[in-house]
């Protein structure tokens, strides 16, 4: 009998937080896609909410979080993410 290992990162769905639609979260999106990873994006549009997402620790958009709040960071990071699974 053969026996399956399912890699549960691979199920999480992540989420993109930037602050207006740019080519590294476009990227990201495609990343997500290629490799079968459903993903939400929040586009922080008004000064207040990218202030506030700010203060939360967000130093630069946009930024990729697992769906336990867990942050990855940029573009770079989540590609490493990725391939630490494959």
């Amino acid at each position: 009998m053969q026996q399956h290992n399912v890699v549960v990162e691979k199920v999480l769905q992540y989420k993109i937080i930037t602050d207006h639609p740019n080519t590294n979260a476009i990227r990201m999106k495609l990343l997500l896609v290629k490799n079968n990873l459903s993903y939400t994006t929040k586009t922080l549009f008004k000064e207040e909410e990218k202030v506030k997402a700010r203060m939360m620790g967000i130093k630069s958009f946009p930024t990729v979080y697992t769906s336990k709040d867990e942050k990855i960071g940029g573009l770079v990071e989540l590609a490493s993410w990725i391939e630490q699974f494959e």
